[in-house]
C-alpha cells in the first residue's frame, strides 16, 4: 500500500506488504493472502513431485518468476510517485516529465518491415512542465516542449540541450524543479548529472530530485502527447 505522500505503509498480509518487500519492515505479519500463496504452493508441490533431474530447471524458473515479481513491485512503487510529486509543488516549483519518442520516420506508416529497418529518421524529445495554478487549488498548468533533431542519437548532450532550451524559456522561472524520466542511458549518466549540478549557478534553479522510472514502464500523459505528434503542428528545434 502506498499513500498520497508516496511512502509505503505496513500491511498485515506478508505478500501485500511493500516495506517487507523492500526489507524495511519490523512489524508482525499475521495473515497471508490465499490467492497470492497459490504460486508458492505450486512450486512446493512441483518440488515434491518432479524427479531430481528436473529440479534444477524448476529452481531456475522459480528464480526468474521471483525476479519478475520484484520488477512488478518496484514498478508499482515508482509509478505511484508521480501524484506525490505533483502534490508537493508550490508556487515556486515545477515538475518536469521528460521522455524520448522512438525515432520518427518521415515516410508513410504503410510500408514493409524491410523498408522500415535501417532508415534514418528524427529524434523527438518532449518535456512536460507542470506548475501549480495561480489560484493554488490543486489544479495544475501543463506546457509541452518538443525538440526535434535530424540526428537519431539519444544521448546526454541532446538531453541537456533540450532541458536548457526549456528552462531558459520558462516565465516565470521556477526556483526548484523535480524531474521524472525512465532510467535509460540518455538520462541515467554522469555527464547529465554533472551538467545539472550547475543549474543553480546558471539559472538559479535547484534540482531537488530526479526520479528514474523503470524503462518501458510508468507511462504518463507524455505518451498521449507523442501519439499525436504526427498530426500536431509543432515548433521544431533542430540540432545537428
Amino acid at each position: 500500500m502506498i499513500d498520497k505522500k508516496g511512502t509505503t505503509a505496513h500491511n498485515s498480509c506478508i505478500t501485500h506488504c511493500l516495506p517487507y518487500a523492500f526489507e524495511n519492515c519490523t512489524q508482525i505479519h499475521s495473515s497471508d493472502c490465499e490467492k497470492c500463496s497459490r504460486l508458492f504452493k505450486l512450486f512446493n508441490l512441483l518440488q515434491e513431485e518432479l524427479p531430481e533431474t528436473d529440479k534444477e530447471v524448476l529452481a531456475d524458473c522459480q528464480q526468474k518468476i521471483y525476479y519478475y515479481l520484484a520488477h512488478q513491485v518496484r514498478k508499482t512503487y515508482l509509478n505511484a510517485q508521480f501524484t506525490p510529486a505533483l502534490l508537493q509543488l508550490d508556487e515556486e516549483g515545477a515538475l518536469l516529465v521528460v521522455d524520448y519518442k522512438m525515432r520518427v520516420l518521415p515516410k508513410t506508416a504503410r510500408e514493409t518491415k524491410q523498408n522500415f529497418f535501417g532508415k534514418h529518421g528524427w529524434t523527438l524529445h518532449t518535456t512536460l512542465v507542470h506548475t501549480r495554478s495561480a489560484d493554488n487549488d490543486n489544479t495544475f498548468d501543463i506546457c509541452a516542449y518538443d525538440h526535434w533533431s535530424n540526428d537519431t542519437k539519444q544521448d546526454a548532450w541532446f538531453t541537456a540541450s533540450s532541458l536548457d532550451a526549456v528552462i531558459s524559456n520558462l516565465t516565470p522561472c521556477p526556483k526548484w524543479v523535480t524531474i521524472i524520466s525512465d532510467n535509460g542511458p540518455h538520462y541515467h549518466n554522469s555527464e547529465l548529472m554533472a551538467i545539472l549540478a550547475h543549474w543553480k549557478d546558471w539559472y538559479n534553479v535547484e534540482v531537488r530530485r530526479w526520479l528514474f522510472l523503470e524503462a518501458g514502464e510508468a507511462k504518463t500523459i507524455i505518451d498521449s502527447h507523442h501519439a499525436q505528434a504526427r498530426t500536431l503542428r509543432l515548433v521544431l528545434f533542430c540540432y545537428g
